[in-house]
């Protein structure tokens, strides 16, 4: 097997004011290209402390470096690097003028300190980033792979998914196209996935990982040639779901729960409304960032105070005094009133206690009324949801859309 080396490249990493995601990122795409990540450092933007990690790395086949390549003077990647394999950097004019079209597209002026971004280490490959200004690069020394990545996600992301797997096989790391199958399981810890797959013998790889999201990732990937290879991959992707099935675990394919549940109401000629105290208008916003959401969503109430509660959903004061806004009666008159206003053939309410105050021992915080009223069957589910104030709402909004999904008995295949 492969050996992977990673190393963060930033001042802020090493200072505690950003996280270094991209490690972990990278780690789990060379997991499922069968490469095994040995080390992952971090450094600061330091040429000299560059040049030791590096050094550190010498057993490594494939040495990863992300950061430090934009255009200021303490962004020193590509001159460690050109320092550690003695290779001189060399301007690139054409480079330079991609530079300047990126800047024109976004009628910005270009600095002369961006010049640095075109200087390409002699014998290297620019790997082209659409995100942003600094481009990749990569280099095989004998063997030996290095490559160089803008330290934004937002930037690098796309560039691992859509330039580094060819980059590797062009280079002899991996041979036959890798092929996976990617599932989301909601409403599960990363530890109760990992037991259900213990003595899962089959000669697959299965990677899973929480997400910030709140789901659980299983992939099933493995090298393939030719439909067969392929077919033998579903075949045991079978077997590993139907595991996740008989421990009665919710799961969909890799798109958002949003967009499989603008796909089945449109499907089945159903529209939603949203009654939204605790989301505050996220819920709503979750759902009408899938193209074509128009066709299903007729609108919401966000109504977080009890005046909106009361005045504009038709919330009983007598429920709000005597059992709060966070309560099943709450929940309840939401729903319904929301059904008066938008006609919907779903309406559904959410309230609760995102935290981090505001909560007793009666109700904790990450209790949450959900009011439902499915063609006019109405029902009130409670839960009590772990994590941060985000945390919460995020799976709030997940579990509003798993609940419509499983009313229907929607197929996420």
């Amino acid at each position: 097997m492969k050996i992977a080396a990673i190393i963060s490249v930033g001042t802020e990493i090493m200072r505690g004011k950003i996280d270094d995601t991209n490690s972990t990122f990278i780690s789990k795409f060379l997991k499922d290209c069968g490469i095994r990540t040995r080390l992952r450092l971090s450094v600061e933007d330091d040429i000299a402390d560059i040049v030791k990690a590096l050094r550190f790395c010498d057993e490594a086949d494939i040495v990863i470096l992300t950061g430090g390549l934009g255009p200021t003077d303490d962004d020193l990647t590509r001159e460690a690097l050109s320092e550690y394999l003695g290779k001189p950097l060399v301007f690139q004019e054409r480079q330079w003028e991609l530079l300047k079209v990126f800047f024109k597209r976004f009628n910005r002026p270009i600095a002369e300190s961006n010049k640095k971004q075109s200087d390409l280490i002699e014998g290297a490959e620019f790997i082209p980033n659409k995100n942003g200004t600094a481009p990749g690069m990569y280099y095989n020394k004998d063997g030996r792979l290095f490559i160089l990545l803008p330290g934004p996600p937002r930037e690098n992301q796309p560039m691992i998914k859509g330039d580094l797997y060819g980059i590797l096989k062009e280079n002899g790391f991996f041979s036959g196209e890798i092929y996976t199958r990617v599932y989301r399981l909601y409403g599960v810890g990363e530890s109760t996935v990992a037991d259900i797959f213990t003595g899962f013998d089959e000669d697959i790889q299965i990677g899973y990982y929480f997400t910030t999201g709140g789901w659980v990732e299983v992939h099933f990937s493995d090298f393939i040639t030719g439909e067969a290879g392929k077919k033998r991959v579903d075949d045991i992707t079978k077997k590993g779901l139907s595991l996740i099935d008989a421990n009665n675990i919710f799961r969909t394919t890799d798109n958002d729960l949003s967009f499989i549940t603008m796909k089945m109401l449109d499907d089945t000629n159903k529209t939603v409304s949203f009654a939204e105290s605790l989301t505050g208008g996220n819920l709503s916003g979750e759902l009408v960032k899938n193209p074509g959401s128009s066709k299903i969503f007729n609108g919401s109430v966000v109504s977080y105070s009890n005046d909106m509660k009361m005045n504009v959903l038709g919330v009983g004061e007598k429920s709000l005094s005597s059992f709060g806004a966070v309560s099943e009666s709450v929940a309840r008159e939401m729903a319904e009133g929301l059904k008066k206003i938008t006609g919907s053939d779903i309406c559904i309410s959410v309230t609760g206690i995102a935290g981090p105050d505001g909560g007793s021992d009666e109700k904790p915080v990450g209790l949450v009324y959900f009011g439902y009223n499915f063609d006019n069957d109405s029902y009130v589910k409670k839960e009590i949801l772990g994590g941060n104030r985000q945390q919460i709402i995020q799976r709030t909004i997940n579990f509003v859309f798993m609940e419509i999904l499983k009313h229907y008995s929607y197929n996420c295949e």
